[in-house]
């Protein structure tokens, strides 16, 4: 005579699905052919066995149907609700065209609600790196600072060149204090 499920298992017919979900993982750790315990001959029989048990007392439809197959009664068709077994037909996801659009308008009005907010850009004094443009005060070691422009100053860079290079006839070499190369400076 061949045992129950339940007998398989190790639980009673009254347990749970967790308890029955315990006791599959347990039964499948003592008996699975991989581990030392299931190197025994029969042990792929009995993992064959534990895991149909496990099909069946899992879902609750073949449970029931089993549970009135071992208590003797005519077993009666089970209606299962088709609406959990039903899947939707895929579709082609649809690019969130509205919620970019959201998001760019959002953006925009950001910016020009925060530039509105803002004061006026105030002009940022010299950095210290010499450009085109740039006012120059020559120092004592002969070398090329820059200043304010509204301040009193030696003349304006036109250019910037390399060691290697010449400035242009109408301007006056100067170095740059920071080592960078030469400024072409038109005096004023």
């Amino acid at each position: 005579m061949s045992r129950s499920h339940y007998e398989v298992l190790g639980v009673m017919p009254s347990a749970s699905q967790d308890e029955i979900r315990v006791a599959y993982r347990m039964r499948a750790r003592e008996v699975h052919p991989d581990t030392a315990a299931g190197k025994r001959s029969d042990a792929s029989v009995q993992m064959a066995h534990i895991a149909e048990a496990w099909r069946v007392l899992s879902d609750k439809a073949m449970r029931l149907a089993y549970d009135s197959e071992l208590s003797g009664h005519v077993a009666e068709p089970v209606q299962v609700a088709h609406e959990q077994f039903a899947y939707a037909p895929a579709t082609r996801g649809v690019f969130p065209w509205r919620m970019i659009g959201l998001m760019v308008a959002g953006s925009i009005a950001l910016v020009l609600l925060l530039n509105a907010l803002s004061g006026p850009a105030v002009p940022v004094g010299p950095d210290g790196l010499l450009q085109a443009g740039s006012c120059i005060v020559v120092n004592a070691n002969q070398l090329a600072v820059e200043v304010d422009c509204a301040d009193e100053h030696s003349g304006v860079v036109r250019t910037l060149v390399g060691f290697d290079m010449t400035c242009p006839t109408d301007t006056q070499p100067i170095r740059d204090r920071q080592g960078m190369g030469i400024a072409c400076v038109v005096t004023s």
